[in-house]
């Protein structure tokens, strides 16, 4: 089933409990400003609705039925490759895949542990992992992805947190019917606009801690879940909200913090259970392909932030010198390095052996969120160069508006003849909204902070294959049976015995 935007936006109106700026939510449809974030999500069910796109978004599932795309188990490289773009197109279009990102993949990780689990223990966690992919399918529901827990002390373990024990998702009681969970997950995107989430464990897990080892999915509106949504970029609405923030306006932030307060899941949603051993599959599974969600959503990113120092270097007149021309070649370098490194990792990827998913590589995805995380303060620093000073004291709608100042504006904000001094001031306004803290910060934290990326980073690396490399360029035995460097031919054997002797009357 493919739902239209309509079906889509009545189905919001479930009596879910959603708080923002202190208030209860009535209708988070018509919200001043969560209706922003639904506008957004509501793009996940218009693009596979359009002629254009529909081919990339829809595709049938076995009993022949047309499904979303993005429900599906990616089984080859053309799957991921189709998976990524996917996402840069929804993030391109100004909104889309934002309500599916981190559903599908906590799907896909929960697909792979579930596997593990099965054939480690005896369970039937594919059964109802597939069950539910099916549930998807035929309901086309906007999901969502819980991972990260609130903590607490962080120096502690889940189960020895002092306060109280609740600081990590846990099973409180399991009953016939159902398991009852209690806690909290932060900073969880796209809450307010999906109509469930799939709950994972954030970290490794020890023995201790078997009641954290804890995956499962749950309706939003479920009796016990509350959301409270986080402060908004903006509170304007209208023409005022697209002028002064022409960015946050269609991206305002959808994160949430989800209450779990003794919420009953029922035994068909579990997908794990007390498998503490396993958390750490569920953990990286997610991880792999969320940070494939992050360098791919950085693809749309970086070509704005681009093209408008670019824009507005023409608009200053500055495009033609030098250090302007280096900043932009620098910007347009990190933008290409990202985008390829994204896409290298769907081609040169791997299998899952248990459950047969192709897992992008992690070297390349891990090197492709790590490259825009790392750069991406000196990236606005380099657009804030380019505009000027403008870029933080940019007029706002009000002013350019305000008959008495208008005029003021108009004359003195000026810049290169041709240029209106409207599209000056807007450009400026979107510079000021793309690089304020908000989307410093996100985009530095998003799908792991730079620290987890390089945990990643090195368990990835082939160190055998590197260390084979320097013992053989040193001369160091212990390469000789390195798949990659131990077949190699050796001149010094092969060609060697070939040259004419040395001729010694050189006085070397």
């Amino acid at each position: 089933m493919i739902r239209t935007v309509e079906q889509y936006l009545e189905s919001l109106d479930d009596g879910r409990v959603v708080y923002c700026l202190g208030e209860r939510v009535k209708d988070v449809r018509t919200h001043p400003t969560l209706r922003t974030i639904i506008r957004f999500a509501a793009m996940d069910y218009a693009l596979p609705n359009d002629p254009k796109y529909r081919k990339l978004f829809v595709t049938k599932n076995e009993e022949g039925e047309d499904v979303n795309f993005l429900f599906t188990v990616p089984r080859t490289p053309e799957d991921l490759l189709r998976r990524r773009e996917c996402f840069v197109t929804g993030v391109r279009s100004g909104g889309g895949i934002l309500l599916h990102c981190m559903g599908i993949d906590a799907l896909a990780a929960a697909t792979i542990a579930a596997n593990k689990m099965d054939k480690a223990l005896d369970t039937n966690y594919v059964e109802r992992v597939e069950a539910y992919r099916k549930h998807l399918q035929k309901n086309d529901l906007g999901l969502t992805g819980a991972m990260t827990d609130v903590k607490g002390d962080r120096s502690l373990r889940p189960s020895k947190q002092v306060q109280h024990k609740d600081f990590y998702v846990r099973v409180v009681d399991r009953q016939k019917d159902g398991i009852i969970v209690r806690g909290a997950k932060m900073h969880i995107s796209a809450t307010p606009c999906a109509n469930e989430a799939i709950v994972l464990p954030c970290r490794a897990h020890g023995e201790d801690d078997k009641d954290y080892a804890l995956a499962f999915a749950i309706p939003l509106n479920a009796k016990g879940v509350k959301l409270l949504a986080v402060e908004p970029v903006t509170r304007t609405n209208g023409e005022e909200a697209v002028w002064d923030y022409p960015h946050a306006w269609r991206l305002q932030p959808t994160e949430c913090m989800i209450v779990f307060d003794d919420v009953l899941v029922p035994w068909e949603r579990v997908f794990m259970c007390g498998e503490w051993q396993f958390s750490r599959d569920i953990t990286y599974g997610f991880a792999s392909f969320h940070r494939l969600f992050g360098a791919s959503k950085m693809v749309g990113e970086l070509e704005t932030l681009t093209g408008i120092a670019r824009l507005i270097a023409e608009y200053n007149g500055l495009e033609k010198y030098e250090h302007i021309r280096n900043k932009l070649a620098w910007l347009a370098m990190l933008t290409a390095t990202v985008t390829s490194l994204g896409r290298m990792a769907c081609i040169d990827c791997t299998e899952d052996p248990d459950s047969g998913i192709m897992v992008p590589n992690l070297m390349l995805t891990n090197s492709a969120k790590f490259t825009f995380a790392d750069n991406y303060h000196e990236a606005c620093k380099t657009v804030q160069d380019i505009c000027g000073g403008i870029a933080t004291t940019v007029p706002t709608f009000r002013d350019w508006n305000n008959p008495e100042i208008h005029d003021y504006i108009e004359k003195y904000l000026a810049a290169r003849a041709g240029v209106p001094t409207e599209n000056r001031v807007k450009a400026s306004r979107l510079i000021k909204d793309m690089t304020q803290n908000y989307y410093q910060i996100d985009h530095i934290h998003g799908e792991g902070s730079r620290a987890a990326q390089q945990i990643f980073l090195y368990m990835s690396a082939d160190w055998d294959r590197y260390i084979a490399a320097a013992k053989r360029a040193a001369h160091i035995d212990g390469w000789q049976d390195d798949p990659t460097y131990g077949p190699l031919l050796d001149p010094e054997k092969v060609i060697e015995p070939k040259m004419p002797p040395i001729d010694t009357s050189y006085k070397l």
